[in-house]
């Protein structure tokens, strides 16, 4: 294997990745929701009533990506946004009761998605690619 594809593999990855959770959702006849939308329904499913500049910084992404990515989930029901009503320049988010009904099949797809990632390793393959995979500063 040639170490300068390193970038190459871990994008083939991060597709098949994407695509496996796609037929995921689809077979959970769910309609909507993008891979890139996971990212934000855990931060929801982890704690409620985060503001907008919490999920960017949690997640990593800029805050247009974010609003983008949230109008979508306000359109289907999965999210409600509120402004904050000590200061109306920050929006809170929170799962709706249609949102929280994802949270059981996202873990079931993500349980599902990391065993057959892992499905060749043994417990300290994992953890030593892990540890070399947090190394790569970009």
């Amino acid at each position: 294997m040639n170490e300068n594809n390193i970038l190459a593999a871990i994008g083939r990855i991060h597709r098949r990745g994407n695509k496996f959770i796609e037929r995921e959702l689809k077979k959970h006849n769910i309609h909507g929701i993008a891979p890139s939308h996971g990212d934000i329904l855990f931060q929801l499913f982890a704690r409620e009533n985060i503001t907008m500049n919490q999920l960017s910084c949690s997640i990593d992404k800029d805050k247009s990506t974010i609003t983008a990515l949230v109008d979508k989930l306000v359109r289907f029901d999965y999210v409600k946004r509120e402004q904050d009503p000590l200061d109306g320049r920050i929006h809170r988010l929170s799962l709706t009761p249609k949102g929280r009904e994802l949270q059981p099949i996202f873990e079931e797809i993500s349980v599902t998605l990391l065993d057959a990632v892992y499905t060749e390793f043994v417990p300290e393959e994992k953890q030593q690619l892990l540890a070399l995979l947090e190394k790569i500063k970009l």
